[in-house]
C-alpha cells in the first residue's frame, strides 16, 4: 500500500509563514498528503528564573498557540478555498524549544516527507536574508524542504526548473519531482551551468534516452549553458522560461565536506523569487 506523505510547516504567526502555509495547503490538497503545522513559541527570558512564572509562562504560550494556529489556518484555508478540492484535515503540534532543532526534532517523529517554510518571516524565525533558522533547516533537516518566498503564490501549472550537475542521482531525483507534481502535468528543463565549458552532449543524450525509453510521454528539456554567476544565471532562466518551480537536489556531505563546501542551494534560497524544493535524502 502506498504510504501517505506527511507535510510540516512551521509557523510563527507572521505573514510570511502565512503564505507558506497558503502553498503547504494547496499542495497537501493536490497530492493528499497528512498537514502537520508546528509552532514553536518564544518565550520571556526575564520570566524563566522563576520556576513558577516560568510554568505560567510556558502553559500561557502553549494554550495561546493552539487557539491562534487554529485560527490561522481557518483564516488562510479560506483565502484559498476556490482552489482546493476539499479543505485538508491537519494536526497541531506545540513545541518547546530551540526553533531550529525542534523543527528537524519534530520531522524525524512524525517522519515528514517535506518541511515547507517562509523566506521572510519575523519572531526571529526567518529574516529578509534567509535567517539562521532556515538556512539551518535547509543545511540540516532530515526530509526535502520546500521554501516559499513571501511573495510568491502557489504553481497552477509545473513549469519546473531541474538544476543539474549531471550526476547519478539525477534520474531518480528528477522522477521523485516528477511524482510529486503529478497533478499538475510537469513539465521539466534540466539545466546545467558549464562552468568548465565541458562538453556534456553524452551525459545529456544518455539521459533523453533514458526518459525517452521510460516515460515518452513526459516533457523533459536539457540545457546545457555557459555561467556567469550561477544565481543570476538560474534567476534569468526561470524569468526567460516562465519558470514556477525551481527544484536542486542537495547530496548528504561529511562535517568537514560542509564547511569547505559553498552551497549554491543556499543562495538560490535566499534570492529565489518562486518556490525551491531542496530534494534530500531521509537520514
Amino acid at each position: 500500500m502506498k504510504r501517505t506523505s506527511n507535510i510540516l510547516v512551521p509557523i510563527d504567526f507572521s505573514p510570511c509563514s502565512e503564505n507558506a502555509l497558503a502553498f503547504a495547503i494547496q499542495l497537501s490538497d493536490k497530492i493528499k498528503a497528512n498537514l502537520l503545522l508546528l509552532n514553536v513559541p518564544h518565550l520571556d527570558v526575564s520570566k524563566m528564573e522563576n520556576p513558577i512564572s516560568a510554568s505560567r509562562e510556558v502553559e500561557e504560550k502553549i494554550r495561546y498557540s493552539k487557539k491562534r494556529i487554529v485560527e490561522v489556518f481557518n483564516k488562510v484555508a479560506e483565502s484559498v478555498h476556490a482552489t482546493l478540492d476539499e479543505v485538508p484535515s491537519f494536526i497541531t503540534n506545540i513545541e518547546i524549544g530551540k526553533v531550529e532543532v525542534t523543527i528537524s526534532e519534530v520531522a524525524v517523529r512524525n517522519k515528514a516527507d517535506y518541511i515547507v517554510m517562509g523566506t521572510q518571516g519575523e519572531n526571529s524565525t526567518l529574516d529578509k536574508y534567509l535567517g539562521s533558522v532556515a538556512s539551518n533547516v535547509l543545511k540540516n533537516s532530515p526530509c526535502s524542504v520546500i521554501v516559499v518566498p513571501k511573495k510568491s503564490k502557489f504553481i497552477k501549472k509545473a513549469a519546473i526548473a531541474y538544476a543539474t550537475d549531471f550526476s547519478e542521482a539525477d534520474p531518480f531525483e528528477i522522477w521523485k519531482t516528477i511524482k510529486l507534481f503529478k497533478p499538475f502535468q510537469p513539465e521539466i528543463k534540466c539545466v546545467h551551468f558549464n562552468q568548465n565549458q565541458d562538453n556534456n552532449d553524452a551525459k545529456i543524450k544518455e539521459l533523453e534516452f533514458y526518459f525517452s525509453e521510460t516515460a515518452p510521454e513526459l516533457k523533459v528539456e536539457f540545457y546545457d549553458l555557459p555561467v556567469n554567476d550561477k544565481v543570476e544565471d538560474m534567476n534569468d532562466f526561470i524569468d526567460d522560461h516562465n519558470i514556477t518551480m525551481l527544484v536542486m537536489y542537495k547530496p548528504k556531505r561529511t562535517f568537514f565536506e560542509s564547511i569547505f563546501h559553498e552551497s549554491y542551494t543556499q543562495k538560490m534560497a535566499k534570492r529565489t523569487t518562486i518556490p525551491l524544493l531542496v530534494l534530500k535524502e531521509k537520514n
